[in-house]
């Protein structure tokens, strides 16, 4: 994977000047919170607009002001996880991740994409459960196996970890490493940058 950014976009009496380019595997980039962190995924991910700047993911570009290039989101092919996962609350687990293929109208493609992201995610008997019968941890894999189900060339965390305890946190990040070097994903996590010890 590469990735090129170099934005700015204006908000309110705040100003996001964000450059920076990476080639390949997980990107993390810490942030004070308010420092911009979830509006730079968003600019990334097509769903704000910067002022000014480009955008070029692998060679393609997907936003660039001077030439008027912007392409809409989902023709982006990146994967963002919200902070709360933004499952469908009335919809199960499986109706959840079969959103994320939309675009693929065979109906045998799906039930076996469904069926191996199910089995990837540890997600099998859970395919009839609502959002509110799942775990924090359950959730998370429902929501990115909703994301990696439809083959983003780019998958974007924002902050997926900062509603959890400390325990559960940690074990989530473990496992949500072991899952994205299994499913062979390039990532960008953006987090909040811890206190120092003394503060």
């Amino acid at each position: 994977m590469s990735l090129f950014v170099d934005i700015e976009k204006r908000l309110g009496k705040f100003k996001l000047e964000l450059k920076f380019e990476t080639n390949s595997g997980v990107l993390g980039l810490l942030g004070a919170s308010g420092s911009g962190k979830s509006m730079t995924l968003k600019c990334i991910a097509g769903i704000e607009r910067p002022d000014r700047g480009k955008v070029v993911l692998d060679g393609v570009t997907l936003f660039d002001s001077e030439s008027g290039v912007n392409l809409p989101p989902q023709k982006r092919r990146v994967g963002y996880l919200f902070q709360n996962y933004a499952l469908f609350p009335n919809m199960t687990v499986s109706q959840n991740i079969l959103c994320g293929l939309y675009r693929d109208k065979s109906k045998p493609n799906k039930e076996k994409a469904l069926n191996e992201i199910l089995d990837l995610f540890q997600l099998g008997g859970l395919e009839s459960h609502k959002p509110s019968q799942l775990s924090g941890g359950q959730q998370q894999r429902v929501a990115l196996a909703r994301i990696l189900v439809g083959s983003p060339n780019l998958l974007m965390l924002d902050e997926p970890f900062s509603a959890l305890d400390g325990h559960l946190r940690g074990h989530l990040q473990i496992q949500m490493r072991h899952l994205l070097q299994k499913f062979g994903k390039n990532a960008l996590n953006f987090g909040r940058q811890p206190k120092p010890a003394y503060a």
